[in-house]
């Protein structure tokens, strides 16, 4: 991580850090993420400018010690980081692979619901990856459909991985706290909607609202004008869908329960998720159950889509 000279938030073609020349803006990030060339090793990067907090500028040596710390994990399910750099005039950017696929919403809105071991094994590759940044301290605080990328797979018994990206980086390097999109409010949990900081169980809250739309291709909270949209998670409680068999009701009340302390954590929603797309005993009788994972339909608008087998843990 360098901590010197400005960032200045750069314009389509401009080649800036005298290596990435940016090709497009990609739709996350309000129109400062960008899909760029790392003209040095000839590779696509995606590139995140942001603004810097003038309160966490002072501090480069608690911003220093957060880059390292990111750019050391090295996990299948999280967005690789290349590089990290936070200037003195305010704007700093973050370089991380590239993942050439749709965010999970894109698949959604697309194709529709994934069926219930495809969503058992994007929901495991999430849990995975928070449980990786959970050990770390690390809160993700804006994990929705919108930020699980769908990295291709071949020969692998399923279509794509989940890849976990946004997890909090820009936070640790003093980003200036946005304003709170819409999309991340739907998936707020009570505590939050009551002032308290995020935590670890905050996250398990969305990861709870992320499988019910990968399962049903709905999001938390649609229609309606602005203001309602606002005001909406004040008042929302989750309807637990139970068609799915008794398995994933249980998972997904236990996921989106009021009480954050008695929400399971990261890595015991990997283990309960690698049962649902096993069919044991843990999921109860019902869809997920009576499906094997080697051959069960993806049911989607768009076609057939390969079952996970998932390896073990």
């Amino acid at each position: 991580m360098r901590d010197t000279d400005t960032t200045p938030v750069p314009a389509l073609g401009d080649v800036f850090a005298r290596r990435y020349r940016l090709l497009e803006r990609l739709p996350e990030g309000g129109g400062r993420l960008f899909r760029a060339r790392d003209e040095i090793l000839a590779r696509d990067v995606a590139v995140k400018v942001f603004e810097v907090d003038p309160a966490a500028a002072p501090d480069s040596r608690r911003r220093l010690a957060g880059a390292r710390m990111l750019t050391a994990l090295d996990h299948p399910a999280l967005v690789t980081i290349y590089d990290a750099h936070v200037g003195h005039g305010g704007e700093g950017y973050l370089v991380m692979e590239f993942i050439h696929g749709p965010t999970l919403r894109q698949h959604l809105e697309e194709r529709g619901p994934l069926s219930p071991p495809l969503a058992a094994a994007i929901l495991r590759d999430v849990a995975l990856g928070l449980a990786a940044i959970h050990d770390l301290g690390i809160v993700h605080r804006h994990l929705t459909a919108e930020n699980v990328l769908l990295r291709p797979l071949r020969n692998a018994g399923r279509p794509f991985r989940g890849i976990l990206a946004d997890f909090g980086v820009t936070h640790l390097l003093g980003e200036r706290a946005p304003e709170t999109p819409v999309d991340d409010r739907e998936y707020l949990p009570p505590e939050r909607l009551h002032g308290e900081d995020p935590h670890a169980a905050s996250d398990i809250y969305a990861l709870g609202q992320l499988a019910m739309e990968a399962l049903t291709a709905e999001r938390p909270l649609s229609g309606g004008a602005v203001q309602e949209l606002l005001l909406a998670p004040l008042s929302y409680d989750p309807e637990i869908p139970t068609r799915f068999g008794y398995g994933w009701e249980l998972l997904l009340t236990a996921l989106t329960g009021p009480d954050p302390a008695a929400r399971p954590t990261a890595a015991e929603v990997a283990e309960l998720s690698f049962a649902l797309a096993e069919g044991s005993a843990t999921a109860a009788p019902g869809p997920v159950a009576d499906a094997s994972p080697a051959d069960a339909p993806d049911e989607t608008s768009a076609g057939a889509e390969p079952v996970p087998p998932l390896p073990a843990a």
